[in-house]
């Protein structure tokens, strides 16, 4: 059975999409924690021109088994960061997280099976959203240090584009590129260098340039 399922409906010039489906490795942990859910989540974003008349909703298909929450956005909060993914993922974590507990909490009682772990769920995908920069930590921080533990592709899809890209070869001939991204709607900016080995970006070092 197939535990996650993500659609969007959005313009093509943000990233609603492709963060979207950031979720779908939270199956991972649905595998391992909660089995007992028998029932598909289905979520999907919404970033509407207009969103006047029209509600987030949540509803339980009972034919096809899956628990649908429809997420409405305005597409006015995404447009002056366009270029700006980092962005765009915490405003999506800012609509998603309360949407998703809100609603994990209104259904322990259309679907008992989540009574028992409503808390530990949403907890978990707290969690989840933090690791994926969707959410600031307990401290009010979004966690930058993810920077150290993913692979360089990852890295990419997290920040996007990088604002600045610059490519050398150092004295013994290896490749070295340094990126920044601008991270937030102050435009601070995240800074990394990574050096070519064994046909592999590796991180070297990374620092936010506070502005």
């Amino acid at each position: 059975m197939e535990r996650i399922s993500i659609t969007s409906d959005s313009p093509g010039y943000i990233k609603v999409s492709e963060i979207g489906k950031d979720l779908i490795a939270f199956s991972e942990i649905l595998e391992k924690k909660y089995n007992q859910i028998d029932f598909e989540l289905a979520f999907c974003f919404r970033a509407l021109y207009t969103t006047r008349g029209i509600n987030s909703k949540v509803r339980f298909y009972k034919d096809e088994n899956w628990l649908g929450m429809d997420l409405i956005m305005p597409v006015d909060e995404f447009n002056p960061y366009k270029n700006n993914i980092s962005m765009q993922r915490r405003i999506m974590g800012k609509y998603f997280f309360p949407f998703f507990s809100e609603n994990i909490h209104k259904y322990i009682y259309k679907l008992p099976i989540l009574k028992s772990i409503e808390k530990d769920l949403v907890e978990d995908m707290r969690l989840f959203l933090i690791e994926n920069l969707w959410l600031p930590d307990e401290n009010g921080q979004f966690k930058l240090s993810i920077i150290e533990t993913i692979p360089f592709e990852r890295t990419l899809s997290l920040f996007g584009n990088p604002k600045e890209k610059k490519f050398i070869d150092n004295t013994q001939g290896i490749k070295i590129q340094y990126l920044t991204w601008i991270i937030d709607e102050a435009e601070n900016e995240l800074f990394a260098t990574y050096m070519l080995i064994d046909k592999k970006w590796q991180l070297q070092k990374y620092e936010v340039r506070i502005k």
